[in-house]
């Protein structure tokens, strides 16, 4: 579901600082996951949680050609997801939470999804050379890209995302 075809059934048009209460007309004490939804149009609540794999592709196929290090990459992975074994790997603290610090080439954010469909993708990821961030979060239902004002604008008129810039002070969630 796009957040464009859900904003456009309520007669609102989401943007870069929408939240998903706001864009379904509910105030955000009174979401909590019961939402009756819209036939047609949407019939569960915007998901929570790191960018979802066929988000993250498409991700993929636009940072690659704004960085000179798409195979050498980080990324932080929410240590309390508890399906792994993390102990023998380093950490490194994000506000609220504990993140552990995986390496590999830019395509490996997507590697768990083959192992089960309920293989958590990393939080955070950036390239060797620093030239972008993607963030996310477990309880956001967004994801975060800081790079280039190119790569910003490639992101936000590439087909398949709903990107929209935002600026250091915007409220995010």
């Amino acid at each position: 579901m796009s957040w464009a075809d859900v904003g456009a059934a309520y007669g609102r048009t989401p943007g870069p600082c929408t939240r998903w209460h706001q864009l379904i007309g509910v105030d955000v004490d009174d979401l909590n996951g019961t939402e009756p939804g819209l036939p047609g149009v949407w019939d569960e609540p915007a998901a929570e949680g790191p960018t979802p794999p066929d988000l993250a592709r498409a991700l993929i196929a636009v940072l690659a050609r704004h960085t000179a290090t798409a195979e050498s990459c980080w990324f932080g992975l929410w240590h309390g997801y508890g399906r792994w074994d993390f102990d023998r790997f380093p950490v490194f603290l994000t506000p609220g939470r504990e993140e552990v610090l995986l390496s590999g080439a830019l395509a490996d954010v997507v590697s768990p999804v083959a192992l089960d469909e309920f293989a958590e993708l990393p939080d955070l990821w950036w390239p060797e050379d620093r030239a972008w961030c993607v963030g996310g979060d477990v309880d956001l239902t967004s994801t975060y890209v800081g790079g280039s004002p190119e790569l910003i604008a490639e992101l936000s008129a590439a087909p398949g995302l709903e990107a929209y810039p935002v600026g250091p002070h915007d409220l995010v969630g």
